[in-house]
């Protein structure tokens, strides 16, 4: 299956950081911050939004690798965006280089890869391990 995507494609994906996107809303203990997690989803999701308009039906990705650095804090209330490029297509593997900022500063760096596959075959053989 070929897929129209070409290294060097590119996307920005935008947030506000709201309270359930910070450290304390996972554990009480930790500060009221923009977390890695939600770092990590908004880099993943700005990764996907290059390649997903361009798949065919029935085609998705999922992410295998995150190589993220969390550099600084953000407050809720503030805009968060991370820009995205596609920098690497090796058949169905697909890799993203990511910087992240907040209104101030750079937040974030990583370097993301996903895997191109047919949702259905993906889902029938993940399914399956539940009646093993």
């Amino acid at each position: 299956m070929e897929f129209d995507i070409k290294v060097g494609m590119t996307a920005k994906l935008e947030h506000t950081v709201k309270q359930e996107d910070t450290a304390n809303a996972l554990n009480a203990s930790l500060p009221k911050v923009y977390s890695t997690p939600s770092l990590t989803a908004l880099v993943e999701l700005a990764s996907f939004k290059i390649i997903e308009q361009h798949l065919p039906k029935g085609y998705s990705a999922v992410g295998t690798i995150v190589n993220l650095k969390h550099l600084a804090a953000t407050p809720v209330g503030m805009k968060v965006w991370a820009n995205a490029t596609l920098v690497d297509i090796d058949r169905r593997r697909v890799s993203f280089k990511i910087e992240a900022f907040d209104e101030n500063e750079k937040i974030g760096e990583a370097e993301h890869d996903r895997f191109i596959i047919e949702k259905g075959k993906f889902s029938k053989k993940t399914y399956e391990k539940a009646d093993a």
